[in-house]
């Protein structure tokens, strides 16, 4: 009888621990992070925020929710970098493009020009110090981790045709960057437009000629249906990076654990948002292709040199010393990394039936 009453016992005992492990797990808080976007919500770049928060949701095993918003519904787009800084977000999922104006060497991280290509940009950044490099420029203002890529932009919309560099002069094109000083040194009359006034100003004849994304981000805001030309190669933007910015005491009192959740889901966009960007971008080209009413048209490869070396001398001559370290970094890397791609590129072409 007492060994049947000390059974009862240790059986009671583990049924009483177990449902105080289970009390303990669902009384166990949730992360909310509040993050905001600079992007409108049809924007792949705003849905490879959605993509991450919903990884991060679903690594985290439900401990961690983002609750994710898009441009200007908390603050202007803008202004994610400086809402994080200070506390009013807890994250932003956004471009470093929009902070050139305090950190030059932004613009290394924002994107590339066809230096490399989309894999070497990622090597560098993953193998050659660029996290670190990318911290550094940001010094103790908050964190940042790459967030997922984007590949090549268009070269443009146009409703002239484009061979040379001298046919800029006298244009009125919208575009940013260190692209924007270029075009304005031959001649053209650069302006920066948000996304919505492209399209229109085009319609009006008050711009000319304009760039904005990748293809399938360009045919929702119609550019299709107001220019005859679009061009290629994105040369001046073959590659870009997203990303994520962290108010500094929301990621100290973060748990490791979901510290590295975080760091897993931004690193996992790479699988998870890219390939399907990049095949959206492939079907918006062939349908302009189909519909006919567009010029699809190369930029000559004469030209095509021109750009870029106009970019290797922007990018010497630049004044900012933290541009100029990273700018040193890209460079070393490029020795290594282009001859070989140079060596593996492949001069034929597949013929499909």
């Amino acid at each position: 009888m007492k060994k049947i009453w000390w059974v009862r016992l240790v059986v009671l005992t583990f049924f009483v621990l177990g449902i105080w492990s289970l009390s303990a797990q669902a009384a166990e808080p949730i992360v909310k992070w509040k993050v905001q976007t600079p992007w409108p919500k049809a924007l792949w770049q705003h849905k490879t925020a959605e993509i991450w928060a919903q990884d991060v949701f679903k690594i985290s095993g439900g401990r961690m929710k983002i609750d994710l918003f898009a441009t200007d519904e908390i603050v202007p787009a803008f202004e994610v970098f400086n809402a994080v800084q200070r506390g009013t977000l807890d994250a932003g999922h956004t471009w470093a493009g929009y902070v050139i104006g305090k950190y030059p060497a932004a613009t290394l991280f924002a994107a590339t020009p066809a230096f490399f290509d989309l894999l070497g940009y990622w090597t560098w950044l993953n193998a050659w110090g660029g996290r670190e490099l990318w911290q550094e420029t940001y010094g103790n203002a908050l964190k940042v981790f790459p967030a997922g890529m984007l590949w090549a932009e268009g070269g443009g919309w146009a409703n002239k045709k484009i061979q040379k560099m001298s046919d800029f002069k006298g244009l009125k094109y919208r575009t940013v960057l260190i692209w924007g000083q270029i075009l304005s040194e031959v001649g053209a009359s650069v302006v920066t437009l948000p996304a919505g006034e492209i399209v229109p100003s085009l319609q009006r004849g008050t711009l000319d000629a304009a760039e904005f994304s990748t293809p399938v981000t360009d045919l929702p805001l119609g550019f299709h249906e107001v220019a005859k030309y679009w061009y290629f190669p994105g040369l001046h933007q073959i590659a870009g990076f997203l990303e994520l910015l962290v108010n500094n005491k929301k990621w100290e009192a973060l748990p490791n654990d979901l510290k590295e959740v975080v760091l897993a889901a931004c690193d996992v966009q790479m699988a998870r948002a890219l390939p399907q960007w990049l095949l959206e971008d492939c079907k918006a080209v062939e349908k302009v292709r189909k519909e006919g009413k567009v010029n699809i048209l190369r930029f000559p490869k004469e030209m095509q040199q021109d750009v870029l070396q106009r970019f290797v001398q922007k990018y010497d001559n630049h004044p900012d010393k933290m541009f100029q370290k990273v700018w040193k970094s890209q460079k070393e890397f490029m020795k290594v990394y282009n001859p070989y791609m140079k060596l593996q590129s492949v001069e034929a072409e597949v013929t499909l039936k």
